[in-house]
């Protein structure tokens, strides 16, 4: 298609929350960090090769024992969200990007490099508030 020429009606959609279809056999719990996998399908967040982070899950969706797809789920593509993380942290963590290592667990190193968010919070031994805008696909 040409470049345009007069006025173009893009149909903006704010985009805050995009339900995508739930993987073969997959179960996603809401507050879940949720990703595509290389099919393109939604799947619980790990530090597994070839996943793409999309954001946290809005609802809970159980796709056992159904194909590619004959589910969606809505996620939530931006905002700050609380998970358990892995590893040591220090207030100097601050600033510093995240990646997932499970659904519920953030850490600032991992095999695959899920990046998911940048720890804006500490809030005790055991959870860190992230935020994930400019870290979905």
């Amino acid at each position: 298609m040409p470049a345009l020429t007069q006025p173009y009606e893009a149909h903006e959609r704010e985009g805050l929350i995009v339900a995508y279809p739930v993987k073969a056999n997959a179960k996603i719990w809401k507050g879940a960090l949720v990703c595509v996998d290389n099919t393109g399908y939604l799947v619980p967040a790990a530090d597994t090769a070839g996943l793409r982070f999309v954001g946290v899950a809005f609802e809970s969706v159980d796709n056992t024992g159904g194909s590619n797809g004959d589910k969606r789920c809505r996620v939530i593509k931006r905002g700050s969200f609380v998970y358990n993380r892995v590893g040591n942290y220090t207030q100097a963590d601050v600033g510093a990007t995240v990646r997932a290592t499970s659904d519920n667990e953030v850490a600032k190193t991992s095999t695959h490099n899920i990046l998911v968010g940048t720890v804006v919070e500490l809030l005790d031994g055991n959870r860190v508030r992230i935020r994930i805008d400019n870290h979905t696909v």
